[in-house]
């Protein structure tokens, strides 16, 4: 495949559903943090060996928000159109995602995301260009830059920050309602 186009936007984020440690995780893909990190319950979930780390990190969140940890899981691997990625990831108290792969993560596979296209290329470990396309799948939630979020938000726009998570329910027969079964 031929090499794309760098992303407009060095700060980029990009989201979407991936296995990781084999089993489906929430993964943000994230150039404006420098680190890769994974929610303590999602490690436990995932049955991921966490290690203490030599160091304590302090982390500074976007809106401000500090946290010290010293704890990581190695090696963690996460599989992206049936090939392996593996990140180290620092354990830390985020929410709405399980997993945010950072700069190091992006740089060490050399990623870019078109911001434009709604698109992740990474170089595997084998040296093949692999892209995926949020038009191609349901992988990818519709985003917006850090940068371009920022720039509406000095300028006075209201912002509001939501997940929706669809659920499948099964349908209801009207023998499964309780007043229904009366008449």
């Amino acid at each position: 495949m031929e090499a794309e186009e760098e992303s407009e936007d060095p700060h980029a984020v990009v989201s979407g559903m991936f296995p990781v440690n084999t089993l489906p995780t929430k993964v943000l893909f994230n150039a404006g943090a420098t680190h890769s990190f994974i929610n303590p319950a999602t490690a436990k979930r995932l049955a991921c060996a966490i290690k203490d780390m030599n160091v304590h990190l302090c982390v500074s969140t976007p809106i401000g928000s500090m946290y010290l940890t010293d704890q990581i899981v190695r090696d963690c691997p996460t599989v992206i159109q049936n090939r392996e990625f593996f990140a180290n990831l620092v354990v830390l108290g985020i929410q709405g995602y399980d997993v945010i792969l950072g700069i190091d993560w992006l740089t060490a596979y050399q990623a870019t995301i078109d911001c434009k296209q709604k698109k992740l290329t990474l170089v595997t470990s084998k040296g093949e260009n692999l892209i995926v396309k949020s038009g191609n799948s349901n992988l990818f939630a519709p985003l917006i830059s850090a940068t371009k979020a920022s720039k509406m938000l000095s300028k006075g726009r209201t912002a509001f920050l939501c997940a929706v998570e669809v659920l499948e329910t099964p349908e209801l027969e009207p023998r499964d309602i309780p007043i229904v079964q009366e008449f």
